[in-house]
């Protein structure tokens, strides 16, 4: 069965960092890398962080604190932990990460559509919703959105974030999982308006999956309890990830992988353009993932059951959807983009969509 659900992609140089990095441990250093971390970081890997993501060190610092965590998937849950008591309504795009959808109906939290262009969130859209007073949370996935592969520019970032501050204490909840993939993505909301900014930032993709390293960055005062929601759920964050994520921050040594993950989706973007030239569907040129709208009268639960007992697992649109649509479906190659007959079945998927199977 090709797993085309999950998108971790993943490429061998990884392996071969990994190993660098654990042959250079002093003895001492190794005994103390078994002890769980402080959640906080030291002050100069607060700066390797911060350098990485491209902000202004000094104004985030002013505004912001850094929590260190397991994953973007725990960040989303606990940061939703300590939030949704004080929020009536989250508001997001049309589609969205399925995991968020899943923590906001756990916390019974409904989740309400902005209208949407191909950037994503239309600026005016969200002024007219957050005008009722009831939403104090909006969830965003600015580059290379999950699933429809969108890229808010600079421009659409800015009048956002204006829009966000014209309003009292509401807040921004920044999951950037893809913009590892963007050879030059815009700056993050946490550059622009880090005082209303909660950013996520997971290693997980960037590097692999088995790197469970992952750090929030919020507004002082906002996530109050936090870190007992990490200790609670996670135990803790590990400090051999935390500190393999530091040294993979320092020296390019993470840029050199995303280049080499992007150069891998660059050349399947290509194969997929080919295979699938009568499909309609929207990517970004560095994606593993592709959103596909399926022909008028097609649901994506029929055809991915349908391709399901012809050996691709492949997840419902439906899962994406924040109002139920069943005409679209999510496509991701990044954990079988090396495997042979992933292409074949690419082919068969495209035939299946235009009925010729």
């Amino acid at each position: 069965m090709l797993n085309l659900r999950v998108n971790y992609p993943s490429v061998p140089s990884e392996l071969e960092l990994f190993h660098a990095y654990t042959a250079e441990f002093p003895r001492r250093s190794e005994f103390d890398l078994l002890h769980p971390p402080a959640y906080s970081l030291q002050e100069r890997d607060e700066a390797t962080l911060l350098q990485f993501l491209g902000v202004d060190m000094d104004a985030v610092k002013a505004t912001s604190v850094i929590t260190t965590i397991p994953s973007a998937n725990s960040a989303l849950y606990c940061v939703m932990a300590v939030l949704h008591k004080g929020l009536q309504v989250v508001a997001t795009e049309e589609f969205t990460f399925p995991g968020f959808k899943m923590i906001a109906n756990h916390y019974n939290v409904p989740l309400a559509t902005v209208a949407c262009d191909e950037e994503g969130m239309i600026p005016s859209a969200l002024a007219a919703f957050l005008e009722a007073g009831t939403c104090k949370l909006v969830y965003l996935q600015p580059t290379i959105h999950n699933p429809t592969c969108a890229v808010m520019s600079l421009e659409r970032r800015q009048a956002i974030a204006e829009v966000v501050a014209s309003f009292e204490d509401v807040y921004i909840l920044e999951d950037d999982a893809y913009r590892f993939l963007h050879p030059s993505p815009p700056p993050t909301f946490l550059s622009i308006i880090p005082s209303r900014t909660v950013h996520i930032l997971s290693l997980s993709k960037a590097y692999n999956p088995f790197l469970k390293a992952a750090y929030i960055i919020y507004p002082t005062k906002l996530l109050q309890g936090l870190e007992n929601y990490i200790r609670l759920t996670s135990s803790s964050p590990c400090s051999l990830f935390i500190d393999f994520g530091i040294h993979l921050l320092q020296g390019g040594r993470l840029q050199k992988i995303m280049a080499e993950k992007q150069a891998v989706a660059k050349d399947w973007q290509d194969q997929i353009r080919k295979v699938m030239k009568r499909v309609p569907y929207a990517t970004h040129p560095n994606s593993f993932h592709f959103w596909i709208m399926l022909p008028q009268g097609n649901s994506s639960s029929t055809i991915t059951s349908y391709l399901r007992t012809e050996g691709m697992d492949i997840p419902d649109g439906v899962d994406f959807a924040v109002n139920g649509q069943e005409n679209y479906m999510r496509v991701a190659l990044g954990t079988e983009w090396q495997s042979p007959e992933l292409l074949p079945a690419m082919e068969k998927l495209a035939a299946c969509i235009l009925g010729n199977n």
